[in-house]
């Protein structure tokens, strides 16, 4: 089973290769590393998970529920603090990444606010990416082995109804 360990040694191959020019393989691909996992960023993030990589943008994240170190292996929680939302995105981090090795994983957080639009955002053909970007892509899929997963609807309404009662967000104190 995929773990955070293997995600971060990957991000170690991206910097022994790319050195200071990583950023510009990752960027728009929407996975940068958390390291060391973080929890509760942000009010909205559930304290039961630890945050292993974030977009980029506006604040929003990936974590893991339940997780207590980098062995852990999901379920993926994506937290966008500018909606205040959490949503469980994979039930494995195989699964997660699956989802975004043909386009990236920066347009997941557009689940928050038009799901329907964003899963057949996902399901079309992938938008030309630039060398750099798609060299990150190829190597998240032959370094992990990972496979491409289809997002459905289906599945984030089943992967949603099991896990997000499980999740513990305190209450706004505004």
């Amino acid at each position: 089973m995929l773990t955070i360990k293997e995600f971060f040694a990957l991000d170690d191959i991206i910097k022994v290769r790319w050195g200071r020019h990583a950023f510009r393989y990752v960027d728009y691909c929407g996975l940068h590393p958390l390291r060391p996992l973080e929890s509760g960023a942000y009010p909205c993030t559930p304290t039961n998970t630890l945050s292993f990589a974030r977009t980029g943008g506006d604040g929003v994240h990936f974590g893991l529920l339940n997780a207590r170190d980098e062995t852990a292996a999901g379920p993926v929680v994506m937290t966008v603090p500018m909606k205040e939302a959490n949503v469980v995105v994979a039930e494995t981090l195989a699964e997660f990444l699956g989802i975004g090795n043909r386009m990236g994983w920066f347009e997941l957080e557009q689940l928050a606010y038009d799901a329907s639009r964003t899963v057949a955002c996902y399901a079309a053909a992938p938008a030309e990416m630039s060398t750099q970007e798609q060299t990150f892509l190829d190597l998240v899929r032959t370094e992990l082995c990972v496979a491409p997963v289809v997002l459905t609807s289906e599945r984030l309404a089943d992967l949603n109804r099991r896990y997000l009662p499980q999740l513990h967000v305190p209450p706004f104190e505004g």
